[in-house]
């Protein structure tokens, strides 16, 4: 990402298709704000609950399609 992508009035929404642990997409919530930004939700298809993605990215609200439990696989 380039440095000038992004501005203090740039507001973001993160949209994947899956959080396993949130490592990525923690990352990318790191960029933006680095960059000035300020991501205002994350969003996914797919979400690994066992695996407490979610947890890394608050306060960032999280809105996922599809929860899959460790039991349900």
């Amino acid at each position: 990402m380039h440095v000038d992508a992004l501005d203090e009035a740039t507001r973001v929404v993160i949209i994947d298709d899956l959080i396993a642990t949130g490592g990525t997409m923690c990352a990318a919530v790191e960029l933006i704000s680095q960059l000035g930004g300020e991501t205002i939700e994350c969003a996914v298809i797919i979400e690994l609950v066992d695996l407490d993605g979610r947890a890394k990215l608050s306060p960032v609200p999280l809105y996922s399609l599809v929860s899959f439990h460790e039991d349900e696989a």
